[in-house]
């Protein structure tokens, strides 16, 4: 069975339910009437609809700073990831011009070493290619000190050979240097490593601008981060908390005075949220008129409590009452014994 204290926490409940129902018909009747302002004869409540339009724009303001913010944020880590991919490829090309420059220095030695290239053009190289051959033809001579030192001297060659080779390939830096090599293998590796070059330089141009944005703009992502955009997100959400209060504002105001605009010209939709509202107000009515009996009903009761109460410190006074008749008696009798005997004694 349900108690009258749950009945009246569930009536409590329900009115406040029907309380936001019945703000937002008013919101709605005070939207619908300020999007459309032709459905009243005249313009109404002028100082309300000042501040409708001033929350409107408030509201509206609020929304486009989150928008820009948000689209900034996006744009931020979209430009500091792709300067992480740049980085990335850079060193990948990085790699990969070295072992291109690595095979074309092994090319321009072997090519020096058949005379191929013009001596004045690599003679770096040339020096290199006489000395290896130099010291071969010694590491195979008959004295053993000069086979010894030879075979050490084109020990620490070799060990230097990919040193050597990425400076050989500096050569063709040069584009004359470069067209002087013979076979297609070399123009291959020209041609690549001229793709490798171009992109690298773009890439380096990319990561500049994108190191100046991010520098730029660093304070004002990190200020984003640190509630920037929460700080964005509550403005937004009190502007439109404060439009739609006004929003309700004006909507009641229009309510009340429907008699002096709503006829047969008002629309359909105006004229189903007005009676939306009259039934939810009826019913708003018949809780609060529900919540008032249970509460008169639980005054009474307390009441009654209460008159149980004293009806019951009654009973306990009349218990005393009787019990100190009853002392009051007793007390009365030996008075009455002790006379007694002052009257026997007396005579």
């Amino acid at each position: 069975m349900v108690t009258r204290e749950e009945l009246f926490q569930e009536t409590e409940e329900r009115i406040e339910e029907i309380t936001e129902v019945l703000r937002t018909c008013f919101h709605d009747l005070g939207e619908a009437v300020y999007k459309d302002q032709s459905v009243l004869p005249v313009k109404m409540g002028v100082s309300l609809l000042e501040e409708v339009e001033k929350a409107e724009n408030e509201m509206k303001e609020a929304l486009s700073c989150r928008e820009e913010d948000e689209k900034f944020v996006a744009q931020f880590d979209e430009i500091k990831e792709r300067k992480t991919e740049v980085d990335d490829e850079m060193e990948n090309l990085r790699v990969e011009e070295r072992d291109v420059r690595l095979c074309l220095g092994a090319l321009i030695y072997e090519q020096c070493s058949l005379g191929l290239l013009d001596r004045s053009r690599f003679s770096s190289v040339y020096a290199d290619s006489d000395e290896e051959k130099k010291l071969s033809e010694k590491a195979e001579g008959k004295s053993l000190f000069s086979r010894l030192s030879s075979r050490s001297a084109l020990s620490r060659m070799k060990r230097s050979d990919n040193s050597r080779y990425l400076d050989y390939s500096s050569l063709i830096d040069d584009e004359e240097n470069a067209v002087s090599l013979s076979g297609g293998n070399a123009e291959a590796l020209v041609k690549k490593l001229e793709s490798v070059k171009e992109r690298r330089a773009v890439l380096f141009q990319e990561k500049e601008d994108k190191e100046y944005y991010l520098s730029q703009n660093i304070s004002r992502r990190k200020a984003l981060e640190k509630g920037g955009l929460d700080s964005d997100q509550e403005k937004v959400e009190d502007s439109k908390a404060a439009y739609r209060e006004t929003l309700i504002n004006y909507g009641n105001y229009l309510y009340d005075r429907g008699g002096s605009w709503v006829g047969e010209k008002t629309p359909t939709e105006i004229l189903d949220i007005l009676q939306k509202i009259i039934e939810v107000q009826n019913g708003y009515r018949e809780l609060n008129e529900r919540k008032s009996k249970l509460q008169k009903e639980a005054k009474a009761d307390d009441y009654k409590a209460l008159i149980e109460e004293e009806k019951e410190k009654i009973k306990i006074l009349l218990g005393e009452r009787d019990k100190i008749d009853m002392q009051i008696e007793d007390i009365q009798k030996e008075i009455n014994r002790l006379e007694s005997l002052v009257d026997k004694l007396v005579k």
